[in-house]
């Protein structure tokens, strides 16, 4: 019962702590109107600069998945980005089309789709997640063929999907995993919202992680 009381009381601190913020940062914290083109690095899309606008590249091509999270560069326009001042779509950290910021996710293997993502939530710490397929090992039993015994164990490695979320800090560009241990790290210059994450427990702040990061924008706006 207690615990459930201090759950309440701090769940509504947030609650507050949600509605005053957006009253008071509702117009600084408005987006900009991110420019189209491609950016090489970070400092380029912070500055609203592309270096490759897409006013010069004719009938660039794309497509995106159904929820138009992730965006499929058309094998013309990988060609296009090659024989351009940028040389190598290895060199391309990111590129925004109709106003949508997506950044460049780097290929696990070799032969694997190159694809960017769209930045879900933009502010201070903004968020994005895709699909990954990631290795995972299992401990399978071998039995013999003959006594029907278990004679050994062999360790295989099974390829599962996943879904990787991150967090990118707008004042640097760093991305780190999105998770209660780095949110708290990232945000230790809001002493009174550090604290109220803090007295939650893991499994409440992990159910909560998403509307205190939208409150610690409300409350630090990196649009002015």
């Amino acid at each position: 019962m207690q615990y459930h009381f201090r759950y309440y009381i701090l769940s509504f601190s947030l609650f507050l702590l949600n509605i005053c913020c957006s009253f008071a940062q509702q117009k600084k914290n408005a987006l900009p109107t991110f420019a189209d083109g491609v950016y090489v690095d970070f400092k380029a899309f912070k500055e609203n600069q592309p270096n490759f606008p897409l006013y010069e590249i004719p009938e660039f091509g794309y497509k995106t998945d159904g929820e138009a999270n992730l965006l499929f560069l058309k094998q013309v326009s990988l060609d296009r980005l090659d024989s351009s001042k940028i040389k190598s779509i290895d060199k391309v950290w990111g590129l925004c089309i109709n106003g949508t910021p997506y950044i460049k996710i780097e290929q696990i293997e070799k032969d694997s789709a190159l694809y960017f993502v769209r930045l879900y939530l933009i502010g201070s710490i903004s968020y994005f997640y895709y699909p990954s397929i990631i290795d995972k090992e299992i401990e399978m039993e071998v039995y013999s063929p003959f006594t029907g015994n278990l004679v050994a164990m062999k360790t295989i490695v099974n390829k599962e999907r996943t879904l990787i979320k991150k967090m990118l800090r707008y004042a640097s560009g760093e991305v780190a995993a999105y998770s209660p241990s780095n949110f708290k790290n990232w945000i230790k210059n809001d002493t009174r919202l550090l604290k109220t994450v803090e007295d939650l427990s893991e499994e409440a702040l992990e159910e909560k992680l998403f509307k205190t990061l939208k409150i610690y924008n409300d409350r630090h706006p990196a649009f002015q």
